[in-house]
């Protein structure tokens, strides 16, 4: 491997032993976020209570789920969790929460996979860019700040006003087997 694409990996004391279909090591989740629950909690509270809208456990389940799988999801996925982990919850109750999450700022939509569905991950304040492995169809995240002035600078030149923007990369994965 390059020693660029060695300098960009977590130390291997981060990695799991098990690898993704492409041959790359799976990272583990974060440690602990009971912090950030409590923070996102309080979040759809206020959000929920702006709105006229009641609190419920419900809500607060699919949310907490979400915010525990720290990954990137689609709505099936989040249904089959859900229905799984708390039975009494129906898959009409997730898909009607989606919207609401999204606009309470506890989800995000990140973006639509090749499938035509769309992909969500918990709403983060820092911005990020994507990588979908074609191989294993793992979604990295990444920042790069020389990336980030490119797209204002072009932004500025071409006369525009930049709301928002998803730089989503589709790629091979240089750890596919046999090809190190």
């Amino acid at each position: 491997m390059p020693k660029k694409e060695k300098e960009n990996l977590p130390p291997s004391s981060q990695f799991h032993p098990k690898l993704l279909p492409c041959g790359r090591p799976m990272t583990l989740p974060a440690a602990s976020i009971d912090d950030q629950l409590e923070r996102y909690k309080k979040k759809l509270k206020a959000y929920l209570a702006g709105q006229g809208l009641k609190y419920s456990e419900q809500r607060w389940n699919i949310a907490r789920l979400i915010l525990e799988r720290q990954g990137h999801f689609s709505a099936q996925d989040l249904v089959r969790e859900v229905l799984l982990s708390h039975p009494d919850i129906g898959a009409a109750t997730v898909y009607r929460n989606l919207k609401l999450l999204c606009e309470a700022k506890i989800l995000r939509e990140t973006l639509i996979d090749s499938d035509g569905r769309a992909i969500y991950e918990s709403f983060d304040d820092e911005h990020h860019d994507h990588i979908v492995c074609l191989d294993c169809r793992e979604i990295f995240e990444f920042h790069d700040s020389e990336i980030e002035t490119q797209q204002d600078q072009i932004m500025r030149r071409l006369s525009f006003e930049p709301v928002r923007h998803r730089h989503v990369m589709y790629a091979h994965c240089s750890f596919r087997r046999g090809a190190n």
